[in-house]
């Protein structure tokens, strides 16, 4: 049977062998492993048709039977213990959309804050509409049961990141299982020898040209390196070759254009909001901090529900793209808060602009968890060893902003004169204000 639809669809029209292939080759490696050969090409041939809209997944799960989309009957409360489960995609037939990072699975961590219920990310990446809501937590976890490598020395290792995870994946855990994890992790770290990592801002050519030093204790003759080359540093020179070269997006333009699904005038216009907006990142930004410098009921209600104290100045917090919750976070004198996106590069638009690239890149996104000081003192933000570091990742449908710490001798300045002080890189936290002026 299968054999005989490839055939027919094929004359269709809808789909060509070489697709079927690559959606083959696209199979989460579990299902590819366990799966007879005639059910990858049903699989494949699955994907390729929902691709290309002959049929919808709400369609194809009232075939299959929908999985059951129970609401979870016990949301976990503030304070709660926790653990992440471990990657275990019993999918049918496809490899699955994650959206909670893989350092921390398997991770006990604590819940610090219950955002509220959103579809299922994991059902939404493939279309169609979902009944499955999931509630959504932001988790504190031990820098240390997350990190691969020894801490810096004289660090009371302290520090924390927290992740957005959904409450499928996560199951109860105990203050028993906390406490050994602690006392495993501080056996590793303790095993561990330092590991150095790439500068974060440093200019790729500067990485990846020939002899370079290359941050990993030696130097290549040349820009390819041999076999003993990390992974990261190939797979970051591929995406390096693909930046002059936007054949791609120059070919989606015209076509979206051709089409007629977005016209000439909609981009040219929504191309100057952009640029009118970059030309001052961080405005609307620098305004919601001195307001809440200068008014402590405001900055109560910003920390406890930033999207509706943005809306009392008349600012939309979310981003446009999707409906996202603004999480503020103070720079305290026992804590230094700084945010990153693991997962791709998300971030507060709407009160900061467009991220910049050194935000987006690899080694930003990797080392702000693995090892937070030495990101930071690359900004030049040097954070006392007494003085805790906690590093939030946006993976989910939250975006943060650092609301950093006013500097004395400031009292009695006007919300103008306060913005002129505030920077963008201090509300992403990698930088901070001076103490006093």
């Amino acid at each position: 049977q299968v054999m005989a639809f490839v055939g027919l669809l094929v004359n269709k029209g809808l789909m060509t062998v070489d697709e079927m292939r690559r959606c083959i080759e696209g199979l989460e490696p579990d299902v590819y492993a366990k799966a007879s050969y005639f059910e990858k090409w049903a699989a494949a041939i699955t994907t390729l048709l929902l691709e290309r809209g002959a049929f919808t997944n709400s369609e194809l799960d009232e075939v299959l039977g929908p999985k059951c989309e129970q609401q979870p009957e016990q949301i976990f409360s503030v304070g709660t213990v926790v653990r992440v489960r471990r990657a275990s995609h019993h999918t049918r037939w496809r490899k699955p959309h994650l959206r909670t990072p893989g350092f921390v699975h398997g991770v006990c961590g604590v819940v610090e804050r219950h955002i509220g219920t959103f579809g299922n990310p994991e059902k939404l990446a493939f279309g169609g509409a979902t009944t499955d809501r999931q509630p959504l937590y932001i988790v504190r976890f031990d820098w240390q049961s997350v990190c691969d490598f020894a801490a810096e020395t004289g660090v009371d290792n302290a520090d924390a990141v927290t992740v957005e995870v959904y409450h499928s994946w996560l199951e109860a855990a105990s203050e028993q299982d906390l406490a050994g994890q602690r006392e495993h992790s501080k056996r590793k770290i303790e095993d561990l020898g330092q590991a150095g990592q790439p500068q974060c801002k440093r200019p790729r050519a500067e990485e990846h040209g020939g002899g370079h030093e290359s941050g990993h204790g030696h130097t290549h003759d040349d820009g390819h390196g041999g076999a003993h080359e990390l992974r990261s540093a190939v797979e970051q020179r591929a995406v390096d070759a693909e930046i002059p070269c936007p054949a791609i997006a120059r070919a989606l333009l015209e076509l979206l254009q051709a089409k007629g699904h977005v016209p000439a005038e909609d981009i040219r216009y929504t191309i100057e909001m952009i640029d009118k907006a970059n030309k001052d990142r961080g405005a609307v930004g620098r305004r919601v901090v001195a307001r809440a410098w200068t008014d402590s009921a405001f900055k109560a209600r910003l920390l406890r529900d930033g999207n509706a104290a943005c809306a009392e100045l008349g600012i939309s917090a979310s981003n446009p793209t999707a409906p996202t919750e603004l999480m503020v976070v103070e720079q305290t004198p026992a804590e230094h808060h700084f945010i990153v996106c693991t997962l791709c590069s998300c971030y507060p638009l709407q009160l900061l602009g467009m991220s910049p690239d050194w935000y987006k890149s690899r080694e930003y996104r990797s080392r702000a968890v693995r090892e937070p000081r030495a990101v930071l003192r690359e900004f030049g933000t040097e954070v006392p060893k007494e003085r805790k570091v906690v590093v939030h990742d946006s993976t989910a449908d939250c975006r943060y902003m650092v609301l950093p710490q006013r500097p004395r001798g400031t009292e009695g300045w006007s919300e103008e004169r306060l913005q002129q002080l505030i920077t963008r890189d201090s509300m992403i936290g990698v930088t901070t204000l001076p103490e006093a002026l």
